[in-house]
């Protein structure tokens, strides 16, 4: 796949589709043509050459950009683009992967609300009641683990409609 090659530092050019790989091995620096970056780097398409390009954080194993981690190394967890070796404050290990999950936590319950039946107070035995409770603060982040925001439960109805209405 190379296009260009040096004797001492291998291809220095690549056919367009290719992606070039430099690495360093004490003070010299060997190239070579990749179809595709290997773990630790990541793609970058150019007018002129494209190139793998490593990873900023050790801990990285792909990333999607020079400082925007997509999976981390093991032993190490993945939030928001980077790697930590525990999950940050307020938030958890997501079953099954290595990535940490917004915790949320939501304010008190309200009171229940009236009991009704397909919209109405009234002109039936059973019921349905409903409560709700917010999420305090910014916004929920999308994807947080959050408990039930709305419970409802089975309810008596009180009264006769007016005028013997069912």
């Amino acid at each position: 796949g190379c296009v260009l090659c040096s004797e001492d530092n291998g291809c220095i050019t690549c056919h367009h589709r290719l992606f070039l790989l430099i690495w360093r091995d004490g003070i010299r620096q060997y190239g070579m043509c990749v179809h595709t970056c290997p773990p630790g780097y990541f793609g970058v398409r150019g007018l002129e050459v494209n190139r793998c390009t490593k990873c900023r954080s050790p801990s990285c194993e792909s990333c999607f950009s020079r400082d925007f981690c997509m999976k981390c190394k093991d032993k190490f967890y993945l939030h928001k683009g980077q790697c930590f070796r525990q999950c940050p404050p307020n938030t958890a290990v997501q079953p099954g992967t290595r990535e940490c999950q917004e915790m949320c936590e939501p304010g008190p319950w309200s009171k229940w609300s009236a009991c009704t039946h397909e919209g109405r107070t009234c002109g039936c035995k059973w019921g349905v009641e409903t409560r709700v409770r917010e999420v305090p603060g910014t916004a929920q982040e999308e994807g947080a683990a959050c408990p039930a925001l709305l419970e409802t439960r089975k309810c008596r109805m009180r009264k006769h409609c007016p005028g013997g209405e069912h």
